[in-house]
C-alpha cells in the first residue's frame, strides 16, 4: 500500500508539472468588466491587496476585484453584450471573468444583471448565500440579498435560470419571482415578480439608453464603453479608413495624455483615461490623424473585439529612458498606434492572441508575416532585442504613423506611473530629434507598486463593504479559480523584470511555496523559554477574498443549457401587475448625488436610490415546509459551498430558431 501511495503521488505531481507547462502562458481574456457608471460612494478592492480605493469610472476589472456601493449609491459595470447594475449597500465581487464565463458573489443588497447576448458555451452564475444561480437565456434578472435574514430574492424579468444548492434545483421562468430561505436547502416559494421600484426604473432607463445608440452601427457590440461616443463626438466616412468617430476636444488635445496607468494583471500597465467616453478609444481600434484633427478608427464590426490594456508603442532608449531631465530620474514616453499598425504585447500570449488582438481592433493585410516575427511567447518577445521593436531579425520594419505627428508623444517621469499620477499634469516636452532617435520599444520597462494596484486615488479614504459581509460564505455551483497572490509577495519578482507580468507557472509556484510555508508553521513544535523567540509565518493575507475549492473527485456538473433563444431584438420592459410576494418594502429616498464623475448624464427617473433589501418578517408571509439538508462542517474564512446537483426539472419546450453563428477571428 505505502509503494502504491509513493506511486500515485509522483502520477499526481507528474501532471501537476504538466498542467503548469500547459498554463505558464495562458491568454489573458478577451474582455474586462468596464466601471461604467458611478453615483454616490463607491468603492473598489483590487485583487491581491487589502486596501479599498475611491472607484473612478472606465477603471478595467477583473477576477478578483470586488465593488462595494455606500448608501445613497449606485454603479454599473460594462462587459460587452453584458450588464451589472449594483442599488445601494450592495457587496459584489467579480470571482471569474473569462471569455466564457461571467462567475459574481453577492454578499448583500441588490443587483441587476442584463444580457443582451447568450454565446454558445457561454456561463453567467450569481453565488448568494442561499443559492447559485445559473443563466440559460439572455435577459433581466435581478438578485437581492437580505444581510440581516437568511432570505434571497430571484426575479426574472425576462429569461430563465436554475438555481442550485443542497437540493432539488429550481427553474425560475420569466415573470417569476423565488424567494430562497433556510440556508442552501432550496427551501423556496414562487410568485410573480411585483411592480417596478427605483432600481428598476433606474435600470430602465439605462437599457433605453444602451439600445438605442448610434454608434451601434459602426461598432461590435462586445466593444465596452461605445455607448459613450454618441454624446461626444461625430462620426465620418473618410476615404481609406471608412466609418471615423472625431471627438469634440480642445486644441492640443492628444490620445492617452489626460488619464492616468494603474497596474493590472494578467496585462500589467493599463490606461485609465479621464474622459467619460475614453474607453472603447483607448482599448479597441486605432487612432489617426488626419487634416489636422484626430479620430478613432473601430474595428471590424462583425467581429468580437479582444480588449486591450492600451494600444499605444513605447518609446525610450536604454531601458526605456528617454534623455531629458525628469528632476534626477529617468522618464518614459509613448504615443497611440496608427491604423493598421500591430499591437505587440508586454505580456505572455500565444500566436492565436497576438492575431486576434489585432485583426480583431484594425485592419492590417501582413498580420501572418508580422505574427511570425512579433508574437510574445515564453514572457519574451521575438525581436533583436526586449526594448526595441524595428531592427528584428527578419528586417520587418514598422513604419509608425503617429510618431511622426507634432504633439503626439507624451512624455513622464517612471514616478508618474508607478505612483498612478495624472499624465495631463505631469508630461513634458522633448524635442522631435529625441523623439525620432530613439527606438520604439514593447513596453515600459518600470516596475509597478501598490499604489499602481490601487490607482490615482491610493491613499484616499473610502467606504468598504462591511467584514461580515465579505466573510459571509456563499453557495458556488462552479469551483472558483484560485485566489491571486498577495501582490506584496511577488513584489520583489516583478521588480525583477520590470514591466512584465508573472506568468501562471511562476504564480503557482508562489502558492506553492506560500503553502508550503504556511503548513511548516503549522506543524512546528511550540517554543520553549530557552529556544527564543520564533519568527512568525508569513502571512496570506488578500483581504479575506479566498474561496474553498471543491474537494478531490467531487462530481460538479454544468446545468444542462437548451437551445439558443436570442432573437437578436431587444424586447421592452413591461410593467407587471403586484402580486402578493414576499417583496423588499420601500426606502426612504435619497438626496441626489453629484454626477461630477460619471460616465454619462442620466435622465431623472423621479424615483429614489433603494438601500439593502428588507424582506417582509416570518408572520407577513406564510413559509412552507423547510427542506432537511445534510449537515455541513463549519465554515472556516471564505468559503464557498460547493454543490453537486442532479438534472434540473425538464419541461417540453419549443425549440427557437438557431442563431447565425459566431465569428472567429
Amino acid at each position: 500500500m505505502k509503494t502504491i501511495s509513493s506511486f500515485a503521488s509522483r502520477i499526481v505531481w507528474l501532471l501537476f508539472i504538466l498542467s503548469a507547462a500547459v498554463t505558464a502562458f495562458a491568454d489573458p481574456p478577451s474582455r474586462v468588466a468596464r466601471l461604467q457608471y458611478v453615483s454616490g460612494e463607491i468603492s473598489v478592492q483590487p485583487g491581491g491587496v487589502n486596501d479599498w480605493v475611491p472607484a473612478v469610472v472606465n477603471r478595467p476589472l477583473t477576477t478578483a476585484d470586488r465593488v462595494w456601493a455606500d448608501q445613497d449609491s449606485r454603479t454599473e459595470l460594462h462587459l460587452g453584450n453584458a450588464y451589472l447594475r449594483m442599488n445601494a449597500e450592495t457587496s459584489l465581487t467579480l470571482t471569474n471573468l473569462t471569455d466564457q464565463t461571467v462567475q459574481v458573489e453577492l454578499d448583500q443588497g441588490a443587483l441587476n444583471l442584463r444580457i443582451r447576448h447568450l454565446y454558445d458555451g457561454e456561463i453567467y452564475e450569481v453565488d448568494t448565500p442561499n443559492l447559485a444561480f445559473t443563466v440559460t437565456e439572455s435577459g433581466d434578472y435581478r438578485f437581492d440579498v437580505d444581510p440581516n435574514s437568511d432570505v434571497t430574492f430571484v426575479s426574472v424579468w425576462k429569461g430563465e435560470g436554475v438555481a442550485t444548492g443542497q437540493g432539488p434545483s429550481v427553474e425560475v421562468h420569466r415573470g417569476d419571482q423565488a424567494r430562497f430561505s433556510d440556508g442552501d436547502s432550496l427551501n423556496h416559494e414562487i410568485a410573480g415578480v411585483p411592480d417596478f421600484d427605483g432600481f428598476d426604473d433606474w435600470c430602465r432607463v439605462r437599457n433605453q439608453r444602451e439600445d438605442h445608440y448610434q454608434s451601434a452601427r459602426y461598432v461590435s457590440p462586445d466593444v465596452i464603453g461605445a455607448e459613450d461616443l454618441d454624446d461626444y463626438g461625430t462620426w465620418r466616412v473618410l476615404p481609406t479608413y471608412g466609418a471615423v468617430w472625431v471627438p469634440r476636444v480642445d486644441a492640443g488635445w492628444a490620445p492617452y495624455r489626460y488619464g492616468h496607468w494603474v497596474w493590472v494583471e494578467p496585462w500589467g500597465w493599463t490606461w485609465v483615461d479621464d474622459a467619460p467616453w475614453g474607453f472603447a478609444p483607448c482599448h479597441y481600434g486605432r487612432w489617426i490623424f488626419y487634416r489636422g484633427y484626430w479620430g478613432w478608427v473601430p474595428g471590424p464590426a462583425r467581429v468580437r473585439p479582444v480588449y486591450a490594456p492600451a494600444l499605444v508603442a513605447w518609446v525610450g532608449g536604454s531601458h526605456l529612458s528617454v534623455s531629458v531631465s525628469f528632476g534626477g530620474g529617468s522618464g518614459i514616453a509613448w504615443f497611440p498606434l496608427g491604423y493598421g499598425e500591430p499591437y505587440i504585447p508586454p505580456y505572455g500570449a500565444s500566436r492565436n492572441y497576438f492575431h486576434n488582438v489585432n485583426v480583431s481592433n484594425t485592419r492590417i493585410t501582413n498580420i501572418t508575416n508580422i505574427t511570425n516575427n512579433y508574437y510574445v511567447t515564453n514572457n519574451t518577445t521575438n525581436v533583436t532585442t526586449i526594448t526595441a521593436i524595428n531592427g528584428n531579425h527578419n528586417n520587418v520594419h514598422i513604419n509608425y504613423a503617429n510618431q511622426a505627428v507634432p504633439g503626439a508623444v507624451t512624455a513622464v517621469s517612471n514616478t508618474v506611473l508607478v505612483n498612478s499620477q495624472p499624465v495631463g499634469r505631469h508630461a513634458v516636452r522633448i524635442s522631435e530629434r529625441e523623439i525620432h532617435s530613439a527606438p520604439v520599444a514593447v513596453g515600459p520597462a518600470v516596475a509597478p507598486s501598490q499604489a499602481s494596484v490601487l490607482g490615482v486615488n491610493a491613499g484616499a479614504a473610502s467606504s468598504m463593504a462591511p467584514r461580515p459581509m465579505v466573510t459571509r460564505p456563499v453557495v458556488a455551483k462552479m469551483p472558483a479559480p484560485p485566489k491571486p497572490v498577495p501582490f506584496a509577495m511577488k513584489q520583489q519578482a516583478l521588480a525583477e523584470h520590470p514591466g512584465r507580468p508573472l506568468d501562471d507557472r511562476t504564480e503557482q509556484q508562489m502558492r506553492i511555496e506560500i503553502a508550503q510555508r504556511r503548513n511548516g508553521a503549522a506543524n512546528a513544535p511550540r517554543a520553549t523559554p530557552s529556544a527564543g523567540p520564533m519568527k512568525p509565518a508569513p502571512r496570506w493575507d488578500d483581504g479575506n477574498r479566498g474561496r474553498t475549492q471543491p474537494a478531490p473527485g467531487a462530481s460538479l456538473r454544468n446545468v444542462p443549457r437548451p437551445p439558443d433563444r436570442n432573437s437578436g431584438q431587444t424586447q421592452p420592459m413591461h410593467t407587471l401587475p403586484a402580486v402578493a410576494t414576499p417583496r423588499p418594502g420601500p426606502m426612504t429616498p435619497a438626496p441626489r448625488t453629484s454626477d461630477e464623475n460619471r460616465a454619462t448624464a442620466q435622465p431623472s427617473t423621479g424615483s429614489p436610490v433603494r438601500a439593502v433589501p428588507r424582506p417582509p418578517t416570518a408572520s407577513e408571509t406564510p413559509r412552507p415546509t423547510p427542506v432537511s439538508a445534510p449537515e455541513r462542517p463549519a465554515v472556516e474564512t471564505r468559503p464557498s459551498r460547493q454543490v453537486t446537483t442532479s438534472e434540473p426539472p425538464r419541461r417540453e419546450q419549443q425549440r427557437a430558431p438557431e442563431p447565425s453563428p459566431r465569428q472567429e477571428v
